[in-house]
């Protein structure tokens, strides 16, 4: 993620789509999916464009609509301006372990084909390099200023071309695995139409970091993607709920925080993409 003219927290406004997804059923919901390139080759700078959403958003979907943001004869955003994305029976790509609720749709056909009908897009794609490794991890404190980028209920500024940001804190250390999965805590407002989002660590001009205060630096990692909710029911039980796609009556008491799975486990997808989707072998580069 590189954009000299634009701040870290601009830049990842432009990473994030607003996923319109029809279902089989003849239900229509939505959830928030983001651009992320996967297994580049540094030597031939190929990679693997897609979008990451959660399994429960795509799944049972005929269809699938989103849109980018147009840039203009310069290679800036057009922000009021967008091309929409109208994918029927798209394949989705789902991550190997069937306990882990992320998925991928491949976009890189679509884009070639758009850019030689010569039509510009503007989206800046999340890199895996984001995503923070052992030793950052273990630097983090117990508590973490942490946003995410996303479309609760579906909202977004619609004319602008723009997602909704939520800040919060992590409610549980990431060196730990919440309840022994790749899965944090965040205590953020998280609803309907969350599901999918991207969960960043967001530092600009000061940067407190293992002690230290850094002032005018810049900080972004990636630390996972919303995908569920603990809710409390009526009769006094504590639940963990997938956050729906399809708006309905809500008969228990959101708690205000979020399920998160690791951005460790996108490395996983990214593996099982380079050896079973595009067959590369060690050693092998995208061409």
């Amino acid at each position: 993620m590189a954009n000299q003219e634009m701040r870290l927290s601009n830049m990842v406004t432009y990473s994030t789509v607003l996923l319109q997804c029809q279902y089989k059923d003849g239900t229509a919901g939505t959830g928030t999916g983001f651009i992320m390139n996967l297994c580049r080759d540094a030597e031939s700078n190929c990679y693997f464009p897609v979008v990451i959403t959660n399994k429960h958003v795509a799944k049972g979907s005929v269809k699938c609509v989103f849109g980018f943001c147009k840039a203009d004869a310069a290679g800036m955003p057009i922000d009021n301006e967008s091309f929409i994305f109208d994918l029927e029976n798209s394949a989705w790509i789902e991550h190997p372990d069937p306990e882990v609720d992320l998925c991928c749709m491949p976009i890189g056909a679509q884009l070639n084909a758009i850019a030689s009908s010569g039509i510009k897009l503007f989206y800046i794609p999340l890199e895996t390099n984001l995503i923070p490794d052992r030793q950052e991890i273990d630097s983090l404190s117990a508590i973490e200023d942490v946003i995410m980028i996303g479309y609760p209920i579906g909202l977004s500024d619609t004319i602008n071309h723009k997602p909704v940001i939520r800040k919060g804190i992590t409610a549980t250390h990431l060196k730990y695995d919440y309840q022994g999965k790749k899965q944090f805590l965040i205590d953020c407002a998280c609803f309907p139409g969350s599901s999918g989002s991207p969960v960043f660590i967001l530092n600009e001009g000061i940067v407190h970091q293992n002690g230290n205060l850094t002032i005018g630096g810049n900080r972004i990692l990636f630390l996972g993607v919303l995908f569920a909710g603990p809710q409390f029911a009526a009769t006094g039980n504590i639940t963990y709920a997938d956050l729906p796609v399809v708006p309905r009556p809500i008969t228990n008491i959101p708690t205000n925080l979020g399920l998160v799975i690791k951005s460790s486990e996108i490395l996983v997808l990214e593996a099982y993409i380079r050896e079973n989707i595009l067959k590369l072998k060690p050693g092998e580069h995208l061409q």
